[in-house]
């Protein structure tokens, strides 16, 4: 049955303005039953109360119950019931779509790192409408399960690569101070990507990692050839002791960085020359015996005149800047820096910077999930890396013998 609703609506208004006299609160819920109530008569065929068409058994059938959210406040009205239950208002769903709609624009404001007041304003400014700051800790509340669900979402079990690395926000704990976020971004079998986890430990430390290593691998993560990160001590014997069949590669854009700041500025551009010819990239001739003799010629050469040189690339630690040689040539301009990670820290502190520091440990969480998890809708992460095309079948090998012949890792 076609629905008049010039005719409810009318029927509303003069209910409305016949209880003018009750509080707002009131009259937006009596005007809200007339219209559910007037919709109901549209439907079973009631004019003035009575039923037109009695050859269906179909009928009213009381009330039920149920609270409407709205913009400042939680209503309870009544609606009504039809016998064989096919009433479905459509003013309620007009009502729960609107509010939908108000609480996505809500939280994709405070996903952009707007806080509850900014938000407050926007809507005061477009809609005339206040949204208030316990209509927000609602949508946050509701985001911090979902949030939470994603965090410990299971994970695949094969990867060709994982980046780590740690990005600092202000916290307040008693006082504000900077804390770190771990963050892990990984390189698909099927070549996309995926963020793996944010975790918060204060201090970013190889203890802090093991621990995240090990959530990573009681998630699902069974098999990674090769993870990728900063210079941290200790952090290579960590990824050895969760994933001991893992490779470990240091970035090397991190390392020259480092090699600079040792230097005098006349001397940047020519130390810069140097480092790039021990590293050579897609160069499927070069293995990790001349990288290293390359090495030794570029760290006594400048020892000569930097001392510090003679300690820079601790013996230790040498064969981890080179991992990347045993890699397809495809693939090395991906292995030996963190920069998609990088880029990915770079969102994070965008979101971030509009805000002065975030009360509590949640607030933090919810704000950089949130945005993590729409950056890993957008074309860029969903889509597969078509550059590495041509070496996947050479990386599945590698996959499958390091499975051959590798033990599992421990979780101690």
């Amino acid at each position: 049955m076609k629905r008049n609703y010039n005719t409810i609506l009318e029927k509303a208004v003069e209910d409305f303005l016949a209880h003018s006299g009750k509080s707002l609160e009131d009259a937006i819920r009596i005007t809200f039953e007339t219209i559910l109530k007037a919709e109901q008569d549209e439907f079973l065929g009631y004019v003035n109360g009575c039923r037109k068409d009695k050859s269906t058994s179909n009928k009213r059938n009381g009330y039920r119950q149920a609270l409407v959210q709205g913009l400042q406040s939680t209503f309870r009205i009544n609606i009504p019931r039809d016998r064989l239950g096919n009433f479905q208002p459509f003013f309620l769903d007009l009502l729960n779509s609107q509010r939908g709609k108000y609480d996505n624009l809500a939280f994709r404001l405070y996903s952009k790192g707007l806080t509850t007041r900014e938000i407050e304003e926007i809507f005061q400014e477009l809609f005339e409408q206040n949204y208030s700051k316990s209509s927000i800790s609602r949508i946050t509340s509701n985001f911090t399960e979902y949030r939470k669900l994603w965090q410990n979402r299971p994970l695949d079990e094969d990867w060709y690569i994982i980046y780590i690395d740690a990005v600092k926000v202000k916290l307040r704990r008693d006082k504000v101070s900077n804390e770190s976020m771990y963050v892990a971004l990984g390189l698909k079998e099927d070549l996309s990507r995926d963020v793996l986890g944010v975790y918060n430990i204060p201090e970013e430390s190889s203890e802090g990692w093991h621990s995240v290593l090990k959530d990573l691998k009681e998630r699902g993560v069974k098999k990674v050839l090769c993870f990728a990160a900063d210079g941290l001590k200790g952090l290579s014997e960590t990824v050895s002791r969760v994933y001991p069949s893992s490779d470990f590669q240091r970035c090397l854009i991190h390392k020259l960085r480092n090699v600079l700041s040792k230097v005098r500025q006349n001397d940047k551009k020519e130390v810069a020359s140097d480092f790039k010819a021990v590293f050579k990239l897609e160069d499927g001739s070069y293995r990790l015996e001349d990288g290293k003799c390359e090495l030794d010629k570029f760290v006594k050469k400048w020892a000569k005149k930097y001392s510090s040189f003679e300690n820079i690339f601790p013996e230790q630690e040498r064969d981890d800047y080179f991992t990347y040689l045993k890699y397809p040539t495809k693939l090395h301009r991906m292995m030996y820096t963190t920069n998609w990670i990088e880029a990915l820290n770079r969102i994070i502190r965008r979101t971030v910077k509009i805000r002065c520091s975030f009360p509590t440990e949640e607030s933090a969480l919810n704000l950089i999930c949130a945005r993590l998890m729409e950056h890993s809708e957008t074309k860029l992460m969903r889509y597969k890396v078509t550059s590495l095309f041509a070496c996947k079948d050479e990386l599945d090998t590698m996959a499958k013998e390091r499975r051959k012949i590798s033990p599992q890792g421990t979780l101690r």
